[in-house]
């Protein structure tokens, strides 16, 4: 079925469905009387109208084969108010001559409105198309192709009236059985999901093939400017204007829309609600086979329970990003988007004083550093434990490979990040995931076969894992779907087997404290939270809601854990770089030594926004504190305080050992010294004593000459004797010596004189 605007052309097609719907209608047999000549005279009265609202270029039409099944007959109100004044007093002025009573009651409701305002004058739908939603899906083109107009109407049909209250029209009543409907620009109807929830589908045998149960309306509905397609068996939606895609409307509870979500993979979805009821159109073409493979089937038989949670999952790691143009790498879908507000709102409003401006003081500075990027979709996989008899490289994965979101957050003032990649209804089996996660093993799908997913980011964007991984997990359910014993293992991020751990079951206190608390770390009793090392976990059945609503409450937690990861990403950068310098070869050499350990400390000090960000509400700033404390992220800093100290011992040992090589160089340079001093001393003096011939004999000056030398010599010898003598020397410790007391005769064995009295 084809949606497309109305021309002129369409007149006479227009004109007969109008007069075939609307003869019998109460407010036309009012304004018209006798039956015998209604239909000519409705054809005379409104040709006029019929034929302005098919020009005016707003006007909607449902064709099916070349044939008109519906159209819904549209003008500019304000326009043709001002501009075409005759033609708006023949739309409302009723029969030649006459203004009906409710007509300045109409006006006035809707010339209250400011903006663009649009006028639907007419919906109708071929008897062979009614019951199927056929007009719902016209006003729903007409309010999705003019999201910035209001929209406006005159109702005489009661029955009609749900089709507007289910799209949030405001109805007011303006004479017997007549009403004036108007929908607010931008405003959207929100399916409650809460309660059951109306779900349009293409078609129900995707419900009916993976047991997800549902109540059928039976009856066909339509989706305008949408298009049907499938994919390796799944069938969906995506947008095409100009096409009306025909679906089935059925009901189902939260928990089988969350498996619905599931089988299609969010990550490749978009959510809308229309209406009162809600749909997904694909955005991204990715073809895998749907949800199972054989290993996924053959475990799913001992799994059931673990199955059955659906969460939304955020992974963040700390990184370390090499340049920040390689970053920007992809546009955000509608839910990335919506993520990545919600972070940056946190951000500037979670923590000190709302900057919007470029000026940074002492409350604002870390925020203007932090600069979040989409990168985009990437398919991941997991697969069974590793051990010595099995080939990962042959290792069918657990389930065919996901779309899951990624985006990065980093400081513009060091080369500290936080990547995070997301999977909402993640289509994992939940304990294997995490056993991936915490052991390295996650594979992300290339061209070229799986990869190792941090080999894939740092080939693709430059950034080099620096830190443990955190997963984030959210249950839209109560924790007492699994035992005390399979929850301290997804506490303790292990995976979960049938019948118990390998190792028998957790019973760590620390973990089954968490575990048997009726609510955790959670300081209200909507939800059960728990952190442990690299897991933070969160279950309440009030996490129910639209992907818009799940983002926003999900980013207050987020947020606090991405703070506390830009800490330990520093902490690591400094660390690794500590241990690189160890074995530097500038070691050796102290001036340039220390200006690489001043290097590495100020690119750390930089980071000193982000450790121990107060925030303001005192409920968050302990959230903080006990995600810092579960992290272990004190004892990570004790860890690099080691380290620094070993550096500073390691430095401190390499400038002795340099010392004392300069000091030997030193004495041999003095020695050297000593002995041109001593030739330059007993040649000169030499020639001194040889001038004295005419005081004294050839003999004597040359005894004296000889008695120089030997003078000369022997002060040079103690000179270099006292140069080298004191430095083999050994060191001699002094010892002090106790004083000597006598032993008490009366008392041989003890060692201390009597006290006298």
């Amino acid at each position: 079925m084809e949606l497309r605007l109305l021309q002129e052309t369409d007149f006479e097609a227009v004109q007969e469905l109008f007069c075939l719907c609307f003869q019998a209608d109460p407010y036309y047999t009012r304004l018209f009387g006798s039956a015998t000549d209604r239909t000519d005279r409705m054809r005379h009265a409104f040709a006029d109208s019929i034929r302005f609202c098919l020009c005016g270029g707003l006007s909607l039409g449902a064709m099916d084969g070349g044939k008109l099944a519906a159209f819904a007959l549209l003008f500019d109100y304000p326009q043709t108010r001002t501009e075409h004044r005759d033609t708006f007093d023949r739309i409302f002025g009723g029969r030649p001559g006459e203004a009906l009573p409710y007509e300045e009651t109409l006006h006035q409701e809707i010339q209250a409105l400011e903006g663009d305002i649009h006028y639907l004058l007419s919906i109708a739908v071929a008897p062979p198309y009614r019951m199927c939603g056929l007009a719902s899906a016209l006003i729903d083109a007409a309010l999705c192709r003019n999201p910035h107009a209001h929209l406006a109407s005159d109702v005489s049909n009661e029955n009609s009236l749900a089709m507007y209250q289910n799209r949030s029209f405001r109805i007011t009543a303006i004479d017997r059985q007549y009403y004036c409907v108007i929908h607010p620009a931008g405003a959207a109807a929100t399916p409650c999901f809460s309660e059951e929830i109306r779900l349009l589908v293409p078609d129900t045998a995707d419900l009916d093939r993976y047991g997800i149960p549902y109540t059928d309306k039976k009856e066909p509905y339509y989706l305008p400017d949408h298009a049907p397609f499938c994919s390796e068996g799944i069938h969906g939606f995506t947008e095409q204007e100009g096409e009306i895609a025909a679906g089935a409307l059925v009901r189902l509870d939260y928990a089988a829309l969350l498996r619905y979500q599931r089988l299609l993979n969010l990550s490749q979805l978009c959510e809308h609600t229309q209406g009162n009821y809600v749909f997904y159109t694909h955005t991204a073409s990715y073809s895998q086979p749907p949800l199972y493979n054989a290993t996924l089937r053959e475990m799913l038989k001992t799994r059931a329970t673990e199955w059955s949670l659906i969460p939304d999952l955020y992974v963040s790691v700390p990184m370390q990003y090499t340049d920040a143009e390689r970053l920007q790498a992809a546009c955000p879908d509608d839910a990335a988007e919506r993520l990545l507000k919600d972070m940056d709102f946190r951000t500037h409003y979670e923590a000190g004083v709302p900057s919007v401006t470029n000026r940074v003081d002492d409350l604002a500075s870390f925020k203007q550093r932090i600069r979040r990027f989409y990168l985009g979709k990437v398919p991941v996989m997991i697969s069974g434990e590793i051990t010595v008899d099995r080939d990962p490289a042959t290792e069918e994965s657990i389930g065919p490979d996901a779309l899951v979101d990624l985006f990065v957050s980093v400081d513009l003032e060091s080369r500290c990040a936080v990547l995070t990649w997301y999977s909402l209804s993640s289509p994992f089996l939940v304990s294997q995931l995490f056993d991936n996660i915490l052991c390295n093993r996650l594979s992300a799908r290339t061209e070229n076969g799986p990869v190792n997913f941090y080999d894939y980011v740092m080939d693709r964007f430059g950034m080099i894992k620096r830190g443990t991984p955190k997963i984030f997990s959210v249950f839209p359910c109560c924790k007492d779907r699994l035992s005390v014993h399979q929850l301290a293992s997804l506490v303790a991020g292990e995976t979960i087997y049938p019948d118990g751990e390998n190792f028998g079951k957790i019973i760590d206190e620390d973990i089954m404290h968490v575990a048997e608390s009726a609510h955790g770390m959670g300081q209200y009793d909507r939800a059960f939270v728990c952190a442990y090392t690299n897991t933070v976990l969160q279950f309440s059945e009030n996490f129910a809601g639209s992907v818009a609503d799940r983002l926003y409450e999900e980013s207050i937690t987020l947020f606090y854990i991405e703070l506390i990861l830009f800490e330990e990403a520093a902490i690591h950068i400094a660390d690794r770089q500590i241990i690189q310098l160890f074995s530097d070869e500038d070691a050796d050499r102290p001036i340039e030594f220390l200006e690489k350990a001043d290097a590495i400390f100020d690119s750390y000090s930089k980071t000193i926004d982000f450790w121990d960000i107060e925030v303001n509400y005192p409920t968050s700033q302990k959230s903080i504190d006990m995600l810092r404390q579960a992290f272990r992220i004190k004892g990570q800093l004790d860890a690099m305080k080691r380290n620094q100290e070993q550096l500073q011992t390691v430095f401190s040992t390499k400038c002795d050992i340099i010392d004392r090589k300069d000091s030997r160089r030193m004495d041999t340079s003095l020695a050297i010294i000593s002995v041109l001093a001593f030739l330059s001393a007993w040649v000169d003096s030499y020639d001194l004593i040889a001038t004295w011939s005419d005081v004294l004999s050839p003999g004597a000056i040359h005894l004296l000459q000889r008695l120089l030398f030997v003078a000369i010599l022997i002060a040079a010898i103690y000179a270099a004797a006292h140069l080298f003598g004191n430095k083999r020397r050994p060191r001699r410790k002094k010892r002090c010596k106790a004083p000597k007391t006598k032993k008490s005769k009366a008392d041989p064995l003890r060692r201390t004189p009597p006290q006298s009295h």
